[in-house]
């Protein structure tokens, strides 16, 4: 195993990259998942406290996987292959949009019902 080698898997075990890894891939959707269901659930308007709780984790879950990928040599959630900075924005247009809609829905659904 060669120097570089050593440094990467040094890397993606750090601390930091552990943490980076366990935000972008499961905490930070679970705070997601709340502020939706806090939003869902609001009566007293249309805007909720949860809204820029909800954006602002999604910003900071685009951040921690580009400074996963970038910084930790962070690897793809399916098979475990090295992350480019294309895989960055692709999951970065994905969750966006797909956060708009769900908060979206959110508000719709609670506007219904």
């Amino acid at each position: 195993m060669s120097g570089h080698d050593h440094q990467t898997i040094d890397r993606q075990s750090s601390g930091l990259g552990i943490m980076a890894r366990l935000w972008w891939m499961l905490l930070g959707n679970m705070v997601l998942a709340l502020c939706l269901i806090f939003i869902y659930r609001n009566t007293g308007g249309f805007l909720h406290a949860a809204d820029p709780v909800f954006w602002v984790t999604v910003a900071s879950l685009v951040l921690v996987r580009y400074l996963d990928i970038r910084f930790f040599h962070g690897r793809t959630a399916t098979d475990g292959a090295p992350a480019s900075i294309t895989h960055w924005v692709r999951y970065t247009v994905l969750l966006v949009a797909c956060s708009a809609a769900v908060w979206v829905l959110a508000h719709a659904a609670n506007y219904l019902f």
